[in-house]
């Protein structure tokens, strides 16, 4: 047996980790952590507001379509200001929606922008330039912008109110 394996200050006896390494080492695993969850949670949010959009999208698409089909106005309403919107789903109900999340829907263009209805028989709507905005209740999350464009109706999704 070597002498010098048995003295404390020998390098053998200073083989592990010493407490400030292993605090060290821990800071930056927790930084590391609340960065990746911050970021993590406003992906999260833009998920909802895509989501949130995209079902409003496809109800309007709907209604123009059941307008098209059954030869009876199809309306889509929005309840200002908040998650909900009425639609006619099937032809004759109207259907009383409402979006996950917290996530909200205001008109922008006028305040007549409330009601969109789908005339028969080629889904044409009376309101252009029909703009509502989905938007999340995290602030710092940017708004989608849901617009029918022209008497066609056709819906479109757009990161611009313009």
């Amino acid at each position: 047996m070597n002498r010098h394996s048995m003295h404390p200050g020998s390098a053998r006896a200073q083989s592990g980790f010493t407490l400030l390494e292993l605090l060290v080492v821990i800071a930056i695993i927790g930084i590391l952590s609340g960065v990746m969850g911050f970021s993590l949670m406003g992906m999260l949010r833009r998920t909802e507001v895509r989501n949130a959009a995209a079902e409003v999208m496809a109800d309007l698409r709907l209604a123009r379509v059941n307008a098209q089909k059954t030869g009876l106005p199809s309306p889509v309403t929005i309840i200002n200001g908040t998650g909900s919107y009425t639609a006619q789903i099937r032809p004759g109900a109207l259907q009383t929606r409402t979006l996950d999340s917290g996530v909200t829907l205001q008109a922008v263009s006028s305040a007549t922008a409330l009601k969109v209805i789908y005339r028969a028989p080629f889904g044409t709507v009376d309101t252009i330039g029909l703009v509502w905005e989905v938007r999340s209740r995290a602030t710092q999350v940017p708004p989608l912008y849901i617009k029918v464009v022209g008497i066609t109706g056709k819906v479109i999704l757009s990161d611009s109110r313009d």
